[in-house]
């Protein structure tokens, strides 16, 4: 139960404690007295949406603390089982949020994320808001309700989430191997054509790269010639006043002339004659590229499209060569898988016959048993609406069953059927009831479940919304009463 709340400001308020008696806690008072910043503050501290803006003004932060006691074996075990937190029979519960967003939650002192103060909080209280009354309308909601007051249905819900668990895989499976026959002739078409398409295309490790650095080159055809041109005319004779290989030619005949006096003349003299050497080399490599360079207009065809259909390979089967291979060989062991499974395949549509059969078996018993306890509770919330003020009041849960085969939540629809006064007949609790019955269905329910689950703190919003007079007083001696 919950046993201490320490708030810390949180809007108007600076600083309070609570101490709550083990039983019936009552806060009340005029509008804007601060009950529904005591509300937030609750579902700040028990992982709620951090709302900066309630952090009191001319403040960093705010902080709520809550101290759980007298926690039962089987939730201090699941904690642990879940969460691998230590908490005995007490759960200590902070949690900060400053200024700049940044939230702190500890239990029990240990660093937690927010997701998983909900998930203990879930455990261990139940806040009954507005929105309840609302959510109680819910057809799936009201399925809910069915299941924690049978209890029995988590086992059922449990082997049915495997069994669908295992449809799924063999699906998968089944799926790889190609699916039905049709489905399979169709992979093994589209594959032997992606096979065939690739091979055809003969495509080789670096082609890609070679072929548009050949396209570049040939793009630069005129500018590569010129070029030469240039280089040539320029080394040698080519008109001008003297050519660079004439003057080097010069240079080394003035040096050869005291290349016997001292030796480094003599080294300076034959560096002199290399240089003209390669110059020469130069100009003939140079005479040599422009009478092999010539422009093939069929050859440049050839590459430009070439290089489209490696374009396009490679779009389509994964971005580059490497990619592509990839794509071939694992495409190869699909077809090869497909040509030879239909042996697997119908290993699989046995096996998930029988899985469907198991479902179907499931959702059958958990069925049966969800209309067993929707008896009993429709009778129990029935007893409790007429010591409520609603002597008349009739309560009948009607079931049907969805259009797909089967999901985690089983094959069944269910509709709350109400009536408050005799001689009317059931027609849908969302099509009929007020907001005062609305409040005592609610606590009718409440008081109902309070003996199956193991929640022991449970917080009331304006449960008398819509109420007064005697029937006020009933439900509260009903709030005393449940606690």
């Amino acid at each position: 139960m919950l046993q201490t709340l320490k708030i810390e400001n949180v809007a108007l308020i600076d600083k309070v404690t609570l101490e709550m008696d083990e039983k019936l806690n009552v806060i009340s008072g005029e509008t804007g007295a601060g009950k529904s910043i005591m509300l937030d503050s609750l579902s700040f501290v028990f992982g709620g949406r951090a709302d900066k803006t309630l952090i009191r003004e001319n403040t960093s932060s705010m902080k709520v603390e809550a101290v759980f006691s007298s926690v039962s074996q089987t939730q201090s075990e699941k904690i642990k089982e879940m969460f691998d937190i230590d908490c005995a029979d007490e759960v200590f519960i902070s949690r900060e949020l400053d200024i700049n967003g940044k939230n702190t939650c500890k239990i029990n002192g240990e660093l937690v994320p927010v997701a998983v103060v909900k998930k203990i909080c879930s455990m261990l209280v139940d806040i009954h808001g507005q929105s309840e009354h609302l959510a109680i309308l819910n057809n799936d909601y009201q399925l809910q309700i069915i299941d924690l007051f049978s209890k029995s249905s988590d086992k059922f819900l449990s082997v049915l989430s495997e069994e669908i668990g295992k449809y799924k895989e063999i699906e998968n499976e089944i799926k790889s191997l190609g699916g039905s026959e049709s489905e399979k002739q169709n992979l093994i078409d589209l594959y032997s054509y992606q096979i065939a398409e690739i091979e055809k295309a003969n495509i080789t490790e670096n082609e890609f790269e070679d072929l548009s650095a050949e396209k570049k080159e040939m793009q630069q055809f005129e500018k590569i010639n010129e070029t030469l041109k240039n280089l040539r005319d320029i080394l040698s004779d080519s008109g001008f006043e003297q050519d660079v290989i004439s003057k080097v030619n010069l240079a080394h005949k003035s040096i050869q002339q005291v290349a016997e006096i001292k030796q480094d003349y003599n080294e300076l003299a034959e560096r002199t004659k290399s240089c003209a050497i390669e110059l020469e080399d130069i100009v003939d490599t140079a005479n040599e590229m422009l009478s092999n360079n010539y422009f093939n207009e069929e050859r440049f065809r050839y590459v430009d499209e070439r290089l489209d259909l490696l374009k396009t390979m490679f779009r389509k089967y994964g971005g580059n060569y490497q990619s592509l291979i990839e794509y071939y060989l694992n495409t190869q062991k699909s077809l090869d898988n497909l040509l030879h499974s239909q042996e697997r395949y119908n290993e699989l549509q046995n096996e998930k016959q029988k899985v469907l059969d198991r479902i179907d078996t499931i959702q059958e018993k958990l069925s049966e048993e969800r209309k067993k306890y929707a008896k009993i509770l429709c009778e129990k919330m029935q007893s409790e609406l007429k010591t409520l003020g609603m002597p008349n009041a009739r309560l009948d849960i009607v079931f049907s069953k969805i259009n797909e085969r089967f999901s985690f939540s089983g094959f069944d629809h269910v509709e709350f059927m109400f009536s408050s006064n005799l001689g009317f007949e059931l027609k849908p609790l969302n099509k009929v009831v007020s907001g005062g019955e609305m409040s005592r269905v609610m606590l009718a329910y409440k008081i109902v479940v309070s003996g199956v689950d193991d929640i022991h703190t449970i917080v009331f919003d304006e449960v008398d919304s819509g109420l007064s007079g005697n029937i006020a007083m009933v439900v509260g001696e009903y709030m005393a009463r449940l606690s």
